[in-house]
């Protein structure tokens, strides 16, 4: 990321996303009551839901018929439970919707913010934004990690949120259920020709594996991701296997079972990109060095000289960049992934300053 940007100051906008990130999560449990509180207050219907299994069965709960219903979902990816379950769901696209090719009667769409002080949900550039006034019914997916404390610190976030540092061309905030205007199948000079019918709002806040990096001090900062996707476009092993980001590889492996988090040595090249270009300041690599320690069976970071010696200051790192040493370092570490192996073997740049611009620019 660009230290300055027209005339803003990155640097330390960060520094302030950080501490208003570390701020809500210290003091978490104050923010999620106050923010149900509001939800219940404004007449919204509220649940809270542990995983992806109990996040399908509250949307099929929600849903105004036992079957047969007309649903659009604007979410990155669309679970197949409702096929599985056998509780049939006639899925529209939201582009059919928005151009009147389908016709649904409940929008399940995932919040980018809410406002923990008023309980209203913010909704940015959304693909079922001129949808909200079609449907009988919305249901919101609020991620707990998605909660700002006030409504005075999003345009902070909008801006860091968004790659190329303007803000975004629509945004929807909604503080409480509102009435939708329905045209008069029969109208008449009697009549105004329309109705208007209130739109219920239900919000599923969703804990996705929350409380087991809050009980872990030296993961609890994963928790200020704001999906920005900037790690993702920097790792090299993201862009070679098209897999998951370097957050995401933290976050599923503070859950994961430890046969399956020990595939985090195959999964990162700790190259410190990710937490480079981070605007709110996630410390990844530290949080990757400290799950492989976990892996490892250790739990203090300077009883592990292979990974926190070599890895601490990268720019040792880059300073004692030899062939030799390049190839012996590849083949302990990464000697059973061909993916990264392969990735290592043909890399010319500088070993861990694979995607910067300057060379020479040190981490001291």
């Amino acid at each position: 990321m660009e230290n300055n940007l027209q005339g803003i100051d990155y640097i330390e906008l960060r520094e302030k996303a950080n501490f208003l990130r570390y701020s809500f999560v210290e003091e978490i449990e104050k923010h999620l009551l106050s923010i149900e509180s509001n939800f219940l207050d404004h007449g919204m219907n509220v649940r809270w839901v542990q995983n992806e299994d109990n996040l399908c069965q509250s949307i099929a709960d929600l849903l105004p018929q036992k079957q047969y219903n007309r649903v659009g979902f604007d979410l990155p990816k669309i679970p197949d439970y409702f096929n599985r379950t056998g509780n049939l769901v006639q899925q529209s696209t939201i582009e059919s919707v928005t151009n009147k090719e389908a016709e649904i009667d409940t929008l399940v769409v995932n919040a980018d913010f809410a406002f923990s002080s008023n309980g209203s949900l913010v909704f940015v550039d959304k693909a079922s934004r001129d949808c909200f006034n079609m449907v009988n019914n919305i249901i919101v997916i609020l991620n707990i990690e998605d909660i700002l404390i006030s409504h005075e610190h999003l345009s902070l976030f909008l801006l860091l949120k968004n790659k190329n540092g303007k803000f975004p061309k629509d945004i929807k905030i909604i503080s409480k259920p509102f009435e939708r205007i329905e045209a008069d199948a029969f109208q008449s000079s009697e009549t105004l020709g329309y109705s208007k019918k209130p739109v219920k709002i239900s919000v599923l806040l969703y804990e996705n594996g929350m409380s087991e990096m809050l009980n872990d001090v030296s993961l609890r900062d994963s928790l200020y991701c704001i999906k920005c996707g900037r790690c993702m476009d920097v790792c090299p092993v993201a862009n070679a296997s098209n897999k998951m980001s370097p957050i995401d590889l933290i976050k599923t492996n503070c859950v994961e079972t430890s046969s399956k988090r020990a595939a985090i040595f195959q999964q990162t090249t700790l190259c410190g990109n990710c937490q480079d270009v981070c605007p709110v300041n996630i410390p990844m690599t530290d949080m990757l060095i400290y799950e492989m320690n976990l892996v490892n069976g250790i739990s203090n970071y300077s009883r592990n000289k292979q990974l926190n010696t070599i890895f601490s200051k990268r720019s040792k790192l880059n300073q004692f960049n030899k062939p030799l040493f390049r190839y012996i370092f590849v083949k302990r570490f990464f000697g059973k992934s061909k993916m990264l192996y392969n990735y290592f073997k043909n890399q010319n740049n500088i070993f861990y300053n694979i995607v910067r611009n300057n060379p020479e620019q040190s981490d001291e």
